[in-house]
């Protein structure tokens, strides 16, 4: 049930040229800054409190902080996300300047 929601989004929160390495690099350094210390962290807390209470709560307090993120994030699920008018070869067509008359 997560990862559908989460993969739009995530491809949303970015412009369409820089959608796949956003989504991309976003999803890895949170692998590797959430992700990997997570073992460790739990260690530390059950070595030092010797509950696993401690470790829920260390949970809980991420999830509140997703929470709180999620929620100050932009809604883009009514707007069109082709919103890159650079890539656009619809909009591509720019009118040239007018020529300099020298008389």
């Amino acid at each position: 049930m997560q990862y559908g929601p989460q993969a739009s989004l995530i491809a949303e929160s970015f412009p369409a040229s820089l959608r796949y390495a956003g989504a991309g690099m976003g999803y890895q350094l949170a692998s590797v800054f959430a992700g990997g210390p997570a073992p460790l962290v739990a260690t530390y807390l059950l070595a030092h409190t010797g509950s696993g209470y401690s470790i829920a709560w260390a949970i809980a307090g991420c999830a509140v902080v997703t929470l709180i993120a999620v929620a100050l994030m932009d809604d883009y699920s009514r707007r069109d996300i082709d919103d890159d008018v650079s890539y656009d070869r619809r909009t591509t067509a720019v009118a040239s300047p007018e020529p300099v008359r020298r008389d």
